[in-house]
């Protein structure tokens, strides 16, 4: 299936060669040339999604002279972006934020937290009426790769489904997080002791003899389908030397190393740059505990370093690697948290106000766009970004058409992201 990028030369070949004649470039073909220029150069996403959605007022949006009703108890630090003060929990961001732009006045109007997933996925509100694919399901498909590494991983887990598309294009899931110091085994890849390719080969040899009785079964032939393809996926990863490098943390230098803390998200972020630099397409790491309905400060003193840290870390690895370029980084939760605190010292789920914050592949650094109202009730007056926007954004960056058709397994023509308008200031 040809890309954005591929059908732009082909009508530049096209245009030139009919227009020789006239010895004189044609606006079509100086339209072109600057729609090819204007895509950008990313092949990978590293999305750090932080699940529950963390308080927009207490990490990246904060209010200091707001009503003091919604003022929380984090003091606050000035970033290397004039303007943009952080909460001073985060203090490698405000130390580098002149490296990343930040997006605020994100809002929408969904208010739980799946559905609010669902939509942050895939750039579509929700409906019962249809499923659609998230990021990284639409990345499995256009992107998929060679088969040795799945295209689309989750580090350890999270919801994000491949939607009409089909559980062929579904996430493969770590299940766990990396330990710092220790191997790190992802089941379905890593070879038990004892058991050798060898093995492998003739216990599958074994039930291919058996598969083959089923193989004209008519039932659930879409799930039959999804089957083949994670079987065949699976058997060139389990025999694949590469792919269990790519897993293998342990193997990245201790100078890179020693530069993620050796929590959760840090030994996570870690293995999402390893799997960048081996080629998988897109990885995200879930970032879980954002939904602070009780004691709210607490909850994000806990969480904010460990934010602060795996983003840190992460750029500065890519970087390092010569990766960051061409490696879109998102950190981003399903909503903010409301302004008002409650009685238990938390604050609940508000779809009204959100933020992002994106880095290389191609963004240009050191920007504020959007912006809240003077208390972060709502958007402020010069602000409409909703999250098809953001899906819009880094589909464009991976030259991903996010006007492209594509056809339910009713062959029901759905576009990507209809709604959503890229964000080219961004770039």
């Amino acid at each position: 299936m040809m890309n954005k990028i591929e059908t732009t030369r082909r009508e530049l070949l096209r245009i030139g060669c009919t227009s020789i004649a006239g010895l004189a470039l044609p606006h079509g073909l100086a339209r072109l040339i600057a729609d090819e220029k204007s895509v950008t150069k990313a092949d990978s996403v590293l999305f750090l999604n932080l699940l529950g959605g963390p308080s927009h007022l207490d990490t990246l949006d904060m209010k200091p002279a707001g009503p003091a009703e919604t003022r929380g108890s984090f003091g606050h630090i000035q970033t290397k972006i004039p303007g943009l003060i952080a909460c001073e929990h985060l203090p490698k961001f405000a130390a580098s934020a002149d490296q990343y732009t930040l997006i605020r006045g994100i809002h929408h109007s969904v208010g739980d937290h799946p559905q609010a997933q669902e939509y942050i996925s895939s750039g579509n509100r929700p409906t019962p009426a249809l499923r659609y694919p998230s990021i990284g399901a639409v990345i499995s498909k256009e992107m998929p790769g060679n088969g040795e590494l799945p295209p689309f991983v989750v580090v350890p887990r999270s919801d994000w489904h491949a939607g009409y598309l089909g559980d062929s294009y579904s996430a493969f899931k770590t299940n766990d997080y990396p330990q710092a110091g220790q191997p790190f085994e992802v089941r379905g890849i890593s070879l038990l002791d004892g058991f050798t390719v060898e093995k492998f080969k003739r216990r599958k040899q074994l039930l291919s003899s058996i598969d083959n009785r089923f193989k004209n079964s008519n039932n659930n032939i879409q799930l039959q389908q999804a089957l083949r393809t994670l079987n065949s996926q699976a058997d060139r990863m389990i025999l694949s030397a590469r792919t269990r490098e790519a897993f293998d943390v342990g193997k990245e230098s201790e100078s890179l190393r020693k530069l993620f803390a050796s929590d959760d998200v840090g030994q996570g972020m870690l293995l999402a740059t390893r799997l960048i630099e081996f080629g998988v397409p897109f990885v995200t790491v879930s970032h879980f505990g954002w939904d602070t309905h009780l004691d709210n400060f607490a909850g994000h003193k806990r969480l904010i370093p460990s934010l602060d840290n795996g983003l840190d870390a992460a750029v500065q690895t890519l970087r390092a690697k010569g990766l960051l370029e061409r490696t879109l980084v998102v950190a981003m939760g399903e909503f903010g948290r409301t302004p008002i605190i409650n009685q238990n010292a938390g604050r609940d789920h508000f779809p009204r106000a959100n933020w992002c914050v994106m880095t290389g592949g191609g963004v240009q650094p050191g920007r504020l766009i959007g912006g809240t109202d003077a208390g972060g009730t709502a958007p402020d007056d010069s602000t409409n970004i909703v999250p098809d926007d953001i899906v819009a954004t880094i589909f464009h960056s991976l030259g991903i058409d996010h006007h492209k058709t594509y056809y339910t397994q009713t062959g029901r023509p759905v576009d990507l992201v209809p709604q959503g308008n890229v964000m080219k200031e961004l770039f």
